[in-house]
């Protein structure tokens, strides 16, 4: 499993604004300034200004060692350089969550919260040019785990060290131990890391301009090194399953949210907390999402996505896929796009009403699951077995253990999702749209144990 981190990213950064005017700029500035790519990486006005509640990718995929368990990697803070110290934000909630009835909520809830701990630095030398919000001291930080399971609250880890960005000199060649300090035991047999590392997102950067934009940038063949703050969990399946049996009830759907305890974003929660991040889906809602509603989704839980009036007729209508299909002068399939809705809000089953044709990550193939909704959430089928031969483009070259059934870290969703949108796999679609042997800009080995992700990238690469 030794493929790498990879991706060039100016461009994508000035993606996140919301001004016409700022597009055309990047547009017209040339390569240097179109380097930029990145999936849900500021996927809404409001996050493109606090980055520290960004949740930039997130990942569901069976353990390759520990087939007995599923990893779970949530990352936040996009576009950290090397050598610059990031921090989670103290005053928030950061959270994944487990659908495994169907219905849309939450049965399993994994939370932490942050603390700092050391002294502020003065605000005089403070770093503030990255803009990841309110950062008071370069100091380390500790954490907090809860679970909520069965409508009770249960502590796993407390004071948990969370694995600081490698700032280099004499301290980085001891930088490894760090790393394996930040990852703990959990009650049950699973693990946890919270901590800086490598992004590991990479795609073919013409797939991304496409995708996103509509526009044929050309891929651009050097990336720009960048880190994440990364929780991952590896849990066993037999807590993740619905009534505890994995055999009987494999599929299960999760997203992360980050919720502020008071913010001028908009937000929905309860008490003082209100969500103002959501990620399921790589993509979903910077692509299917209208743009003026892209901060109300990351205000939304999925329960509420088949009786509200946003995701389910955005899904089944997206503007684009019309825009990417007169670029790349296809004909995209005519709306309602019941394949789309299959894709990203039941999982694909042969139980429902979609297209495509197959029995793979739906709660419907869950023995014990309630009546199924429309919700957005990353489905995942516990039962599927891991790929010999993975392949990057997952369900799309025959790998059914990859994206959209979960997530790996080798999957390339910006590619898989633009052709899902031109057609694949209920019908022809583009599939000569982005060339498959393309560069995929690898930067860092991805390991092969947990938490798999790389050691940051330092200022050498």
């Amino acid at each position: 499993m030794q493929l790498t981190s990879a991706r060039s990213r100016w461009a994508w950064i000035v993606a996140g604004g919301t001004s016409v005017a700022v597009l055309t700029a990047t547009v017209l500035l040339g390569p240097a300034m179109r380097q930029g790519t990145a999936t849900s990486h500021w996927d809404a006005p409001a996050t493109t200004v606090d980055k520290q509640i960004d949740a930039t990718d997130l990942y569901a995929f069976t353990s390759p060692e520990r087939q007995d368990t599923v990893t779970i990697v949530a990352n936040y803070i996009p576009f950290q350089a090397p050598h610059k110290p990031y921090q989670f934000d103290t005053s928030a909630r950061y959270e994944v969550h487990i659908d495994n009835t169907g219905t849309g909520k939450a049965a399993i809830t994994y939370r932490w919260t942050f603390a700092d701990k050391g002294l502020p630095v003065p605000s005089f030398i403070r770093k503030r040019e990255h803009q990841a919000g309110p950062l008071d001291s370069l100091v380390e930080q500790s954490y907090t785990l809860t679970r909520l399971r069965d409508g009770k609250w249960e502590t796993l880890v407390r004071d948990g060290y969370v694995a600081p960005t490698d700032m280099g000199g004499p301290a980085g060649p001891g930088y490894p131990s760090l790393r394996r300090k930040a990852v703990r035991d959990l009650p049950g047999g699973g693990k946890v890391f919270t901590g800086t590392a490598a992004d590991p997102f990479y795609s073919d950067n013409h797939a991304v301009s496409m995708l996103r934009f509509g526009l044929p940038f050309f891929p651009v063949k050097s990336g720009v090194p960048m880190n994440v703050s990364a929780l991952a969990l590896q849990i066993p399946k037999s807590e993740l399953a619905l009534r505890g049996d994995a055999a009987a009830n494999p599929v299960i759907g999760v997203w992360t949210t980050a919720s502020r305890k008071s913010s001028s974003l908009l937000g929905s929660g309860s008490g003082d907390y209100k969500q103002v991040s959501r990620l399921g889906n790589p993509n979903f809602n910077e692509v299917i999402i209208p743009l003026k509603q892209r901060d109300r989704f990351n205000t939304l839980r999925p329960e509420g996505d088949e009786s509200g009036n946003l995701v389910v007729p955005s899904t089944l209508d997206p503007d684009q896929a019309r825009v990417v299909a007169r670029q790349a002068k296809v004909d995209a399939p005519p709306a309602p796009r019941k394949d789309l809705e299959e894709i990203y809000l039941t999982g694909l089953s042969t139980r429902g009403d979609g297209p495509i044709g197959r029995d793979l990550n739906s709660h419907l193939l869950n023995r014990d699951a309630p009546r199924v909704v429309k919700a957005e959430e990353l489905r995942l089928n516990m039962s599927t077995p891991v790929a010999t031969a993975p392949d990057k483009y997952g369900l799309l070259k025959g790998d059914l253990q990859g994206y959209p059934n979960g997530r790996r870290l080798i999957d390339d969703v910006v590619t898989i999702n633009l052709r899902m949108l031109l057609g694949e796999p209920a019908g022809k679609g583009a599939p000569g749209l982005i060339a498959e042997d393309n560069p995929a800009f690898l930067l860092k080995p991805v390991s092969g144990s947990f938490p798999y992700l790389a050691l940051p990238v330092t200022a050498a690469g």
